[in-house]
């Protein structure tokens, strides 16, 4: 993704009843904005963006048939996964990094970047999520994220792959087994985040419709080619199969 888009579709191709988003999809900021004051190799980082994880949505989207959606600017213009409330929702600083735009940010600036971004960004996730729920009487919704190995402030993470859960701790398990019988990845639960106090995009628009979801969190390193993007592709898919319900 290199324009203004706030967001990008992927329509479906299959009547596969799952459905696709990821978040944090891209480093994009809008020219106006002057890349927040950062140079590009700092939002080339894990904070502008989770890296490969819209390539490997692309890839779910296309082995499942299914549709998908994309945020289409980074998190720190502003992060579509925190709510209004929050103080991560347009962050000063991120990972030890000032960001310099987002300094002394006036309400009305604050206000213009929910209205331009952010909010367009869920209206759309909650139009696709209507369509999908017309379609299908149990999809199956996946959120893609990627996370860094080593935070410049924090500890490593030796996992490789997390599933977030918040409403059903069972599946989560079950799910986790099966992707270690496909490949010997070390699967977390609730790493290196939990869903139980941070899944807010899934808190907003999946979980109060009772839909089945599953939230994974991915090592960056794992995901960051062409061909890695495309074994990890293979062996979640793989695993999940056995979770969605045709």
């Amino acid at each position: 993704m290199n324009n203004d888009a706030f967001f990008t579709l992927l329509a479906p191709t299959s009547t596969t009843p799952v459905f696709c988003f990821c978040d944090h999809a891209t480093n994009h900021v809008p020219s106006v904005y002057d890349n927040l004051g950062l140079g590009d190799a700092d939002l080339n980082r894990h904070i502008g963006w989770d890296i490969g994880a819209e390539a490997l949505t692309r890839q779910f989207c296309s082995i499942f048939g299914s549709a998908g959606l994309l945020a289409g600017f980074s998190r720190l213009l502003i992060d579509p996964n925190r709510d209004l409330e929050s103080a991560a929702l347009v962050s000063k600083t991120s990972d030890g990094t000032i960001i310099p735009a987002n300094q002394n940010l006036t309400p009305q600036d604050r206000q213009a970047r929910i209205h331009h971004f952010y909010e367009p960004y869920h209206h759309a996730l909650e139009t696709q999520l209507d369509m999908v729920q017309e379609r299908f009487v149990d999809p199956l919704i996946i959120s893609i994220h990627s996370f860094t190995p080593k935070p410049h402030q924090g500890s490593k993470r030796d996992i490789d792959i997390g599933i977030l859960w918040k409403t059903d701790e069972d599946e989560a398990i079950r799910l986790r087994a099966e992707i270690e019988r496909i490949h010997p990845y070390l699967v977390g639960l609730n790493e290196p985040y939990s869903a139980l106090e941070l899944n807010y995009t899934m808190d907003r628009h999946v979980i109060p419709r009772g839909l089945r979801h599953i939230t994974f969190e991915v090592r960056q390193d794992l995901v960051d080619t062409a061909a890695k993007i495309s074994k990890m592709a293979e062996h979640l898919s793989q695993a999940l199969a056995h979770f969605i319900r045709t």
